[in-house]
């Protein structure tokens, strides 16, 4: 006689539903991970905006054009339209992360409008905030011609508006031979910004990064940056105390506005007089240039012929405080 089988108690039952509920959102949130990071979605639940289409080109060409972009530099007026036709248009209203750091750049972003967070995390689990990019740069684009992984992970920030490009798109419409110039000056000035910023890191102190980190931010045309205390605390390398007290005592004096999530320069060369006089110019300025009167320090003169006073470890006309790029 074959003993009966004993239903599950309802508690079981309610146990294994759960479990296959959980399962089937695990998959389905899953897929919405892959394709945020492939470009075909967004972890926000919110799809971005897309403007593809005919007559993409036209309404877009006023706006690559004045963003300059060093990438296509030298390309026509009728090549870009074409490319805006076929490229596809994104804007972002939510912080997306469109390219994460050691996994394949499926696309290339072109900044129209917004900026774009550029971070590094290094073996340990420290997160480094690298660069924000702003409107005429590109991002990926190295990943795209390269077939490499990401150097670091890229995150718009709100309201941002990109192309999405690859490749093959960028190579339809621009000459090898003028892609290949605009990536050499592309990579030659990262390599004097991560200079410029490594020597900001060695000669200066933790208020003086603040102020020169507020400056490349923004800009004469563009003196608001939107940017949180902890972020800019970030690119400058100190404490959210410091960039707090920093803040602060410019607000003050009446040289910037703080409002919520963003900064407004409103004196840029009151800002710029508060930098030690210790420090021969700015980090991204050639004293040789400087004009007479102006106010702003000249060239030094030569160096010490006295080995003692001279420093072999600093280049030809370096002030005390910081070398000479």
């Amino acid at each position: 006689m074959t003993p009966s089988r004993r239903r599950p108690a309802p508690m079981i039952r309610a146990i294994f539903a759960a479990r296959r509920e959980t399962s089937r959102q695990v998959s389905w949130l899953e897929c919405i991970i892959d394709k945020s990071v492939s470009g075909e979605g967004v972890l926000d639940m919110q799809p971005p905006q897309r403007e593809s289409g005919s007559g993409n080109g036209t309404e877009w060409l006023s706006v690559l054009i004045a963003a300059q972009p060093s990438l296509i530099a030298g390309m026509t007026l009728d090549a870009m339209a074409a490319m805006l036709d076929e490229a596809q248009i994104l804007h972002l209203r939510r912080p997306r992360q469109v390219l994460r750091q050691g996994e394949t750049a499926r696309k290339g972003y072109l900044i129209l409008r917004g900026r774009i967070e550029v971070s590094f995390i290094d073996t340990d689990g420290n997160r480094v905030l690298a660069h924000l990019a702003g409107p005429g740069e590109a991002l990926g684009e190295v990943e795209q011609f390269s077939g490499r992984t990401c150097a670091a992970s890229c995150t718009t920030l709100p309201e941002t508006t990109v192309m999405v490009f690859d490749a093959n798109l960028i190579l339809r419409h621009l000459p090898a031979p003028l892609l290949l110039r605009n990536l050499a000056g592309i990579f030659h000035d990262r390599l004097v910004r991560d200079t410029r910023q490594r020597s900001v890191a060695l000669f200066y102190a933790a208020e003086d990064r603040v102020r020169i980190h507020l400056l490349s931010l923004t800009s004469v045309a563009a003196p608001e940056v939107r940017l949180s205390q902890t972020e800019l605390a970030g690119f400058a390398g100190c404490s959210r105390q410091t960039v707090n007290k920093t803040l602060s005592a410019l607000r003050a004096e009446g040289i910037v506005q703080m409002g919520r999530g963003a900064i407004r320069v409103l004196d840029r060369a009151r800002l710029e007089g508060t930098r030690p006089q210790t420090v021969k110019g700015l980090p991204d300025e050639d004293l040789r240039s400087v004009p007479p009167g102006s106010g702003r320090p000249s060239a030094p003169g030569p160096v010490p012929s006295d080995p003692v006073m001279a420093d072999p470890g600093r280049p030809h006309g370096a002030g005390p405080g910081m070398p000479k790029a």
